[in-house]
């Protein structure tokens, strides 16, 4: 080989192995290094995320909601012909006042505090038929977390029957390198046992098939993982300004040559 090329030559097979090193040593950023046994077996009890009160579609609070210390409670108590009307503040220990009345409404929903409340005017009123409606003080609403190789990752508000797709689309979608086939739902509140579902959306749009496409639940966590390809992607334009620079002294070892034995 003549002396000229060995240079660059030498220096292209060690910018080769340098490169070779990165890609092997890429990994995807969600999948754990540790071995199995490193996970402790009784891991330290969370406390479960709290829940919201509405979901994103909605725009008032449903006959589910439970009355909470703060909420504002407009009581009609009807007897006969008459009726009297009350707004009462939920004090922090549930109860509320109607008229002359305490009744314990914390925690518990517009259709069982209505009951209560009837319950507690019976002694004083004859066939009593009470109506309540809930003004909140604040409003919860329900949420998702979406994670991973997506374009804008975080809490993502839900809506009512919300899927994985949808849950993708509230977040700008995903990359190009997303691993459609494997996407993570982590569900359950008692995150000592979590349960983990397996979305598959490159069904979706590939055959047209919604069967692994999960309905989510308050509180999913769901996580889209990056093939390596994509790991490998990003290694190499990490590395491409590294290797023009250290190639740019090269370039006229290589040039030359090709001029010098061009004939015309």
């Amino acid at each position: 080989m003549p002396r000229l090329w060995r240079k660059p030559v030498a220096v292209g097979l060690l910018l080769a192995e340098i490169g070779s090193l990165l890609l092997t040593g890429c990994r995807n950023p969600g999948q754990s290094t540790l071995p199995p046994s490193a996970v402790p077996s009784a891991p330290h009890a969370l406390p479960p995320l709290s829940k919201g009160d509405l979901y994103a579609d909605e725009t008032v609070p449903t006959s589910e909601i439970p009355i909470e210390a703060g909420d504002t409670l407009e009581v009609v108590i009807r007897r006969g012909a008459g009726e009297e009307k009350y707004s009462s503040f939920v004090r922090e220990n549930g109860s509320v006042s109607v008229g002359f009345m305490e009744v314990d409404v914390g925690g518990v929903t517009v259709a069982e505090a209505e009951r209560r409340v009837q319950d507690a005017a019976r002694p004083f009123m004859r066939e009593p038929r009470a109506q309540i409606a809930l003004k909140k003080k604040l409003l919860k609403i329900k949420r998702v977390f979406v994670f991973g190789d997506v374009k804008k990752p975080g809490m993502v508000p839900m809506v009512r029957n919300m899927t994985v797709l949808q849950a993708l689309a509230a977040v700008d979608n995903f990359h190009e390198t997303a691993l459609l086939e494997e996407i993570r739902v982590v569900r359950g509140g008692d995150f000592t046992k979590p349960h983990i579902l397996t979305a598959d959306l490159a069904r979706v749009f590939t055959y047209g098939d919604l069967s692994r496409n999960i309905t989510l639940e308050e509180n999913d966590v769901i996580y889209v993982p990056r093939e390596h390809l994509g790991d490998a992607k990003e290694a190499a334009l990490k590395m491409m300004p590294i290797v023009q620079v250290a190639m740019m002294p090269l370039y006229p070892a290589l040039l030359i040559p090709a001029f010098m034995t061009f004939r015309p």
